[in-house]
């Protein structure tokens, strides 16, 4: 969970100052020694230093949200689809109707009860395509009898393609996250930010809370970021409320809310 994780690693940046002005802080002294301009120093190697990796956490900050961003349309968009389908379904004769919407809602209750939580643990469930298979046959099997339902039919198979679409989109969704490689860039750039910090010729007591100020805000900005990454996934991640606004408005008949 992005939670636990940002605690784990603001714990860990906490340890590392302490560890850094325990052992570094003397070790360097010996190697690099102790002269007046050693501050100085320090301060233009951390400048330079910040220069460039103050852009990667910004950078993944705005990555993240777009994907998250990008998730939330996905679902918010097969919601629209299937609304609409729904709607459509209501000018198509019998015994179409009455075969399609049982299944179409029959397909939200599975994608709300079973596959959402299997899609948060990265879970590939077939219901879905077996479901969405079974409404392309009926839909491709039916003949219509009149020109006007020969416009309905079209307009209905138009739709249907469109809540294809947006399932696939929702369903490429599961997988958008940042490369693992640049989020150990982030976490070892914190570390030597922090560690760069401890080198610093100040007195204990302002030093530690200097340090400790910057890892929490690193932690805080990590956790931004793991926060907004993979926004299909775990506890943390998009709630199927689009389509439990399209159930709740146009699918309950006597099921009870969910």
């Amino acid at each position: 969970m992005p939670a636990a994780c940002s605690t784990l690693i603001a714990v860990a940046l906490l340890g590392l100052v302490l560890a850094g002005m325990l052992v570094l802080k003397p070790v360097m002294r010996v190697l690099i020694s102790s002269d007046a301009d050693l501050n100085e120093s320090i301060g233009c190697a951390t400048a330079e230093f910040n220069l460039f990796y103050g852009l990667l956490p910004g950078l993944l900050t705005v990555s993240a949200y777009e994907n998250n961003t990008q998730a939330r349309q996905a679902v918010l968009g097969e919601a629209n689809a299937i609304s609409v389908l729904s709607s459509e379904m209501n000018a198509c004769p019998d015994p179409l109707r009455t075969t399609i919407k049982p299944m179409l809602r029959d397909y939200v209750l599975f994608t709300i009860c079973k596959d959402w939580p299997a899609r948060r643990e990265v879970t590939y469930l077939d219901g879905g395509d077996n479901r969405a298979d079974a409404m392309r046959q009926r839909l491709a099997a039916f003949e219509p009898q009149t020109s006007g339902q020969v416009i309905i039919h079209a307009e209905v198979l138009c739709s249907f393609q469109r809540f294809v679409e947006a399932r696939h989109e929702r369903i490429a969704s599961v997988f958008l996250q940042i490369p693992r490689v640049l989020r150990q860039a982030v976490v070892a750039g914190a570390v030597i930010n922090v560690l760069l910090i401890c080198l610093l010729q100040r007195r204990s007591r302002r030093q530690f809370v200097f340090g400790t100020v910057s890892a929490l805000f690193l932690a805080v900005l990590l956790f931004v970021i793991l926060s907004l990454d993979s926004p299909m996934r775990g506890r943390a991640g998009i709630t199927p409320q689009p389509l439990l606004r399209v159930w709740d408005r146009s699918m309950t008949w006597d099921e009870p809310k969910y």
